[in-house]
């Protein structure tokens, strides 16, 4: 009975040991993924605001869960604090559950002297960073790879 224990005890821990070393190969494409998935619900979140900008016959801002929304002239909403924009609410506000998103840095651009141009990028774990943009009344969320070289 003690041998067919040690057997098993055996076999458990090497499966173990297998499934360590292929979650350390797994991690990283498991990270990008969800970063990935985390840039669609930023787009979508973005979408329902559009919407409601539409359907609510374009008003020039609305309040979200005490954040001042102020809409684009193409629709898209913008979190602007002194007629500059907010990232760290701008990211509160596109993606409420931010638990998901470990934030390590947020860089903020803007050029309004043209056209309308605003970006935030959000550096997170292991060199990625999300950029949320809206560039000449296009709305665009990029996840950035960057090489660990």
């Amino acid at each position: 009975m003690t041998a067919i224990r040690m057997t098993w005890a055996t076999l458990f821990l090497v499966l173990f040991a297998v499934i360590l070393v292929q979650w350390d190969k797994m991690e990283p494409k498991v990270e990008d993924t969800a970063l990935m998935m985390i840039s669609r619900d930023i787009l979508s979140s973005a979408n329902e605001f559009k919407n409601y900008w539409v359907v609510n016959g374009q008003p020039a801002s609305m309040d979200k869960d005490n954040i001042e929304v102020t809409f684009s002239r193409s629709g898209w909403p913008l979190v602007l604090k002194n007629n500059h924009l907010d990232c760290e609410q701008w990211l509160h506000l596109l993606l409420p559950r931010k638990e998901q998103i470990d934030v390590v840095t947020i860089n903020a651009y803007e050029n309004l002297t043209k056209k309308e141009q605003y970006q935030c990028s959000y550096g997170v774990s292991n060199s990625k960073l999300i950029s949320v943009m809206l560039i000449n009344g296009i709305f665009k969320v990029k996840v950035g790879f960057l090489d660990e070289g």
